[in-house]
């Protein structure tokens, strides 16, 4: 994770460049396209449950995937006068989430049982909103609401526990991964390839820099029983 958000820093350093060395669109003109380079991290990507038998395992608190993108958008009016833009955008995600379960007695000693989940996905997303200048400042807000969807490339399940040797008769902590999206005897049932969801959030604009906040909600499972809402913070820079 630590290597994603250094190589994450990079690219908003480069986009810092680029938007300072290119011309500047006015927020205090009428309504133009422009594009925003954006890199954001949901803290808490929570899983919904609506069972106990669920193949993620669940703390106290629930489930929470941590996860960290980068992506560009696109701002389109759709009027002349009116500051009504549609909104559309693509990225990449990765998102992880580490779990340990309480100490237990294994054989006569102290173990616990580790869970990782890692996977990446493309970000795609459309939605209206609504651009609200301040008069005579470069400051503006934009109030959104729309859809967003992910498609799954590739995830994995690392998993941690003790076992025991026959031979040697010695205990050792044993590994096992197992492909998320992939159907195998071990995950006969993997998760789905594509979410879609609905999400609302607001972006503001100080001259050439953005940030942002986005609440999300999948409408159908990731995998059985289990759905996905997220709160997003972003920043950005517009060109």
């Amino acid at each position: 994770m630590k290597k994603i958000i250094a190589t994450l820093a990079l690219c908003l350093m480069a986009a810092t460049a680029f938007s300072q060395s290119s011309e500047s669109m006015t927020l205090e003109s009428g309504p133009k396209q422009f594009f925003s380079f954006e890199a954001f991290f949901a803290p808490s990507q929570y899983i919904l449950t609506e069972s106990d038998t669920t193949f993620i395992p669940k703390d106290d608190d629930g489930n929470k995937f941590k996860q960290i993108g980068l992506g560009i958008t696109n701002f389109t009016p759709l009027a002349k006068k009116a500051h009504i833009y549609l909104n559309w955008g693509v990225g990449f995600v990765f998102s992880d989430y580490e779990w340990e379960s309480e100490p237990y007695n294994f054989m006569g000693y102290e173990k616990t049982t580790e869970v990782s989940y890692l996977y990446i996905s493309g970000l795609y997303k459309a939605n209206l909103g609504y651009l609200i200048r301040i008069p005579n400042t470069t400051i503006a807000f934009f109030p959104f609401g729309g859809l967003y969807g992910r498609a799954h490339i590739w995830g994995k399940c690392y998993t941690k526990y003790p076992d025991i040797d026959v031979e040697k008769h010695e205990i050792y902590t044993a590994k096992s991964e197992i492909g998320l999206f992939t159907k195998s005897d071990e995950n006969p049932d993997p998760w789905n390839r594509f979410e879609l969801g609905w999400d609302i959030g607001v972006k503001a604009f100080f001259g050439s820099f953005m940030v942002g906040l986005t609440y999300g909600k999948t409408f159908f499972d990731l995998t059985k029983d289990v759905r996905v809402a997220e709160f997003r913070l972003s920043a950005g820079l517009r060109f």
